[in-house]
């Protein structure tokens, strides 16, 4: 999937500002007299109505749009506290929005999503790992735990190279990633503290 590689640097993909919403903003978030450009919008025109004759443009401007990305990543500067604070929220996201399945609407392809935001979460953390290692090893564990439980939840609703499609998962399915996502996001919430000491 395309997406899953943005969707693994979304912990900190607010400092690109408005470069975010241009590729991966969804139709009801764009701001009046906006343009309802990238990923999302190939996705409704693919999925839904499905016709993307006219996309070239889109395409096009999602290419540069994300290889400005790239550019800009050169010189960014991530805190601590950006990764700290993207990996919290991001996951809290995907417990309590991404898990409705609003994301994804038109491909219903939200648990690609959640796994890749699970991996930018862990590459957050794993920046950070040897500055909690050395501060605060219980809360690693904790981590590290919670991780192992989102993974494994997810991997239960594996299918071939990719997941099955968020319309297929009962509402007890959804409860459960929800809770091991809250979990792990629990002590993920400290590290801030820690490494802000």
């Amino acid at each position: 999937m395309a997406r899953t590689y943005w969707e693994r640097i979304e912990p900190v993909a607010s400092i690109f500002g408005d470069l975010d919403p241009k590729i991966d903003g969804r139709e009801d978030a764009v701001e009046p007299g906006a343009e309802f450009t990238g990923y999302h919008r190939l996705e409704r025109d693919l999925w839904s109505t499905k016709d993307v004759a006219k996309d070239g443009p889109i395409a096009d401007r999602l290419v540069a749009d994300v290889a400005e990305i790239a550019t800009r990543a050169d010189t960014a500067t991530l805190s601590p506290l950006n990764l700290a604070d993207g990996a919290k929220s991001l996951l809290d996201e995907v417990a309590t929005g991404k898990i409705t399945g609003e994301e994804d609407r038109y491909s219903h392809t939200d648990l690609w999503d959640f796994a890749a935001n699970v991996e930018g979460s862990k590459a957050a953390i794993a920046a950070l790992r040897p500055v909690l290692q050395e501060r605060a090893p219980d809360l690693v564990k904790q981590i590290d735990t919670g991780f192992t439980a989102v993974d494994a939840a997810l991997a239960k609703h594996r299918a071939g190279d990719g997941y099955r499609l968020h319309t297929d998962l009962s509402k007890a399915d959804l409860k459960e990633l929800s809770d091991v996502i809250n979990a792990v996001s629990e002590p993920i919430s400290r590290v801030a503290g820690v490494v802000a000491r």
